[in-house]
């Protein structure tokens, strides 16, 4: 159900500080989840699910009222929620002892998220691993340990999602290209774009899928790990160096070379079929799909030295409940395994590549339009190595907002890759010492 925020508990500074290590300020502004609705007359057990889903949400949705059709005493309540407002809503809720029963926590948030969950296998009624049959096996072992902090499970992986390359197939047929033989290497990726840009007028490529900063950014990370550089090194910053300047040099060059320009939207230019090649991920699918377009999707070029694309997991985790709440926690942790055990309807609803073994290998899945088209690949690029997320770092989500302006800079044209890795530098540094 679709709710208004209203104003609940506030975290105080140093609250804040201590589960986050971040500056409060953002979050004492931010709005807050709503209150947990009261039980039905029936006596349900009510679960509160708030997630951050945007594009994605009505296949969650369809998912939870599945769910709520096949109970019969259990019943969840389904909130979309902010992205870029969620974790600070997260906090808040927690503080104030109103926390939703089940949310959703990035692979890279856990190292400052987990003060404020609990951990599945130490709860306050027991191990909720074991009691739901929550098992390490029937998931992709990679995925799985993504939540283990300090000897502790904090979260369940729900699927994987990162970046690829989706075309247009006309556009390539105009410019002479073979659309069934996407460029896979430097040479190839460059060969095609000039083809496109010469040979058709439009546009040949864009590195920044909707145009704001933060996309950008995690392409730059992904032109730097392929190029064999690291974003941090002993907790400090370790892209500056000649690695780091030749992949921001690759992004700018993008824009150098004609194939686009600052200010514009990749996947409105591909949706307009103005656009040959875009950056974007596997929650674009549906609006691919919508189109009148024919297109395709291929993973990310070997640009550098070894391929690599930015990705992340959502997780399905319990936040800490006020006591009141505690007989809720097994009847939870039944309704994240149902979640997991039926994510293969995610896959095909949602575009994700789901980490349930079992989900993942299902017919229904492997036959759906969605693995045909898109997801076959991204499941590709998840089990063979190629998928990387941010650093595990408790100032994750800072570093990045702290690198993201300098990076846009340089693409805009306004100074050189070399000045703004060296004010992302300063910046990051400034983060790490508050």
């Amino acid at each position: 159900m679709m709710r208004k925020l209203r104003a609940m508990g506030r975290l105080n500074r140093r609250e804040f500080l201590m589960l986050t290590g971040s500056s409060a300020a953002a979050l004492l502004a931010a709005p807050t989840f709503p209150s947990h609705p009261a039980l039905a007359a029936s006596q349900k057990k009510t679960i509160w699910f708030a997630t951050l889903f945007h594009s994605d949400a009505p296949a969650m949705d369809m998912i939870i009222k599945k769910f709520n059709a096949a109970q019969g005493d259990v019943e969840v309540d389904l909130t979309q929620g902010s992205w870029t407002e969620y974790y600070a809503q997260l906090y808040n809720a927690v503080v104030a002892g109103k926390a939703p029963q089940i949310a959703i926590c990035h692979d890279w948030r856990f190292a400052a998220t987990h003060p404020i969950l609990i951990p599945l296998n130490q709860s306050p009624v027991g191990n909720l691993l074991e009691k739901a049959g929550l098992n390490k096996n029937d998931y992709l072992p990679y995925a799985w340990g993504a939540s283990e902090v300090g000897g502790n499970h904090y979260g369940i992986p729900l699927d994987q999602h990162m970046y690829g390359i989706y075309y247009n197939k006309k556009l390539f047929r105009d410019a002479g290209l073979d659309p069934e033989r996407p460029p896979d290497t430097l040479q190839q990726f460059e060969a095609a774009a000039n083809a496109i840009k010469e040979k058709t007028g439009k546009y040949a490529y864009h590195p920044g899928a909707y145009g704001q900063a933060r996309w950008y950014r995690r392409t730059w990370y992904v032109y730097l790990w392929q190029n064999g550089g690291k974003l941090l090194e002993n907790d400090a910053p370790a892209f500056n160096d000649a690695k780091g300047v030749e992949a921001l040099e690759y992004l700018v060059s993008t824009v150098k070379r004609g194939w686009n320009k600052p200010g514009t939207n990749g996947a409105a230019q591909f949706q307009a079929g103005e656009l040959g090649m875009q950056v974007n991920g596997n929650w674009y699918y549906f609006d691919a799909a919508k189109s009148n377009l024919d297109w395709g999707f291929v993973q990310m070029p070997k640009w550098f030295e070894k391929r690599f694309t930015w990705g992340a997991s959502h997780n399905l985790v319990i936040p800490k409940q006020s006591k009141d709440k505690e007989e809720f926690l097994l009847a939870t942790a039944q309704t994240i395994k149902w979640i997991s055990d039926n994510s293969a309807l995610w896959g095909i609803h949602a575009g994700h590549i789901p980490m349930n073994k079992k989900a993942l290998e299902s017919e229904d899945l492997r036959a759906s339009r969605t693995w045909k088209q898109a997801l076959a690949e991204f499941s590709k690029m998840a089990v063979t190595g190629v998928f990387r997320s941010e650093p595990y770092h408790p100032k994750i989500e800072e570093i990045g907002a702290a690198i993201e302006p300098h990076i846009e800079t340089a693409y805009n044209g306004k100074v050189s890759p070399k000045e703004a890795l060296a004010k992302a530098e300063r910046a990051v540094r400034d983060v790490l010492a508050a």
